[in-house]
């Protein structure tokens, strides 16, 4: 094995999502799989593999992986971290080509995109989600009861329906952004606990 060229070790950053063809690459539940093993614990060490190992980890056949990757890599969701020969053939080893997502709202609007589209992507990160949660529940890693020395890692679930004031629902917006924004700011602890989480918020136009 012969290792070809390393990409140098950068730190990788938060990324605004604000262009219709990134989000199409984020609306199959495969390609969103791919990057979440990539991403998972990106803020500290980025994770390199190659298609076969995340084949592996994914439970599909190699050949499955190859279409997405590249779509992956065409949008720089994914990177080539390494290249290397091994008996002759090189071999590419990827990472995330960023620590975590944003999704800028405005890419939802009709007039920048269809319908059928960001329904098409919404649905990708739902269903990644909820996939997401029904693997950690079934491995019982979630729980719904009260633990005094980790308050935090009680689950909350919820939807609300409610007709509120225009005031109301401008502070509750306000504070939720204000959540999302903190928890995405850099605070990566190495020794601190995983946490997922959903968000989502509007109001029906009369």
């Amino acid at each position: 094995m012969v290792a070809m060229s390393i990409e140098p070790d950068v730190p990788l950053s938060t990324r605004e999502v604000s262009d219709v063809e990134t989000l199409k690459a984020l609306s199959d539940p495969l390609r969103l799989a791919i990057l979440g093993i990539l991403m998972d614990g990106a803020h500290e060490t980025p994770k390199v593999r190659t298609v076969k190992e995340m084949a592996e980890e994914l439970a599909e056949p190699p050949t499955k992986l190859y279409r997405h990757i590249k779509q992956l890599e065409a949008r720089g969701l994914i990177v080539v971290a390494e290249t290397r020969v091994v008996s002759g053939i090189v071999e590419y080893r990827y990472r995330a080509g960023q620590r975590s997502l944003h999704m800028d709202p405005r890419i939802f609007n009709p007039d920048d995109i269809s319908t059928d589209d960001a329904l098409a992507a919404w649905s990708a990160l739902l269903d990644s989600y909820a996939n997401d949660f029904a693997v950690a529940l079934r491995a019982g890693k979630v729980s719904f009861e009260d633990d005094p020395e980790h308050p935090g890692r009680k689950a909350l679930g919820t939807m609300i329906s409610a007709k509120v004031s225009p005031a109301d629902a401008a502070d509750y917006r306000g504070r939720m952004a204000a959540l999302v924004d903190d928890m995405m700011a850099n605070k990566y602890d190495p020794d601190g606990v995983p946490v997922r989480v959903f968000v989502s918020f509007y109001t029906p136009s009369d």
